[in-house]
């Protein structure tokens, strides 16, 4: 695969993927591709499960800059968190590289069907104590991901 390239579907991208996420003072974070076609992914064509970097460079990431870097944020995004943020897939380095694990987390607060995810894909029922006990699955707009880089990473570097 040629990098950069930008998306216009998920059928391209493939989990480790990375782009730039552009920043407020001008530096940029890094958005990784986590998951594909899970069951917590509603529209399969456009959605994926991805995360932020706690990384913050100058330059937009490269492989080797973000190596062992650990995702902060995660959350089920639309190919355009990539497209209109960073504008284009830049690169791919294996998860297992880093040693980066899907968070665990449910699907819903609550109620019937609660399940738990490894990341975006269903693993069992959730029992009724990890209800509470573990995050819940986002959705993310388009820009979340830059808010979140101005958010949680102004103070690195």
């Amino acid at each position: 695969m040629e990098y950069p390239f930008v998306p216009k579907s998920t059928s391209k991208l493939i989990p480790g993927q990375f782009w730039a996420v552009p920043m407020a003072d001008g530096r940029f974070g890094c958005g990784r591709v986590l998951q594909l076609n899970t069951e917590e992914i509603p529209t399969k064509t456009r959605g994926f499960f991805g995360g932020l970097h706690d990384w913050v460079g100058e330059s937009k990431p490269t492989s080797e800059a973000i190596r062992n870097r650990k995702l902060i944020a995660f959350g089920v995004m639309h190919i355009k968190a990539i497209t209109t943020t960073g504008g284009a897939v830049l690169g791919h380095r294996e998860l297992l590289l880093d040693e980066i694990e899907m968070p665990l987390q449910t699907n819903a607060h609550g109620g019937i069907g609660v399940m738990m995810l490894d990341g975006s894909k269903h693993l069992r029922p959730a029992d009724q104590d990890e209800l509470g006990a573990y995050p819940v699955l986002r959705t993310w707009g388009y820009n979340v991901i830059t808010k979140l880089a101005d958010r949680m990473l102004a103070g690195v570097g």
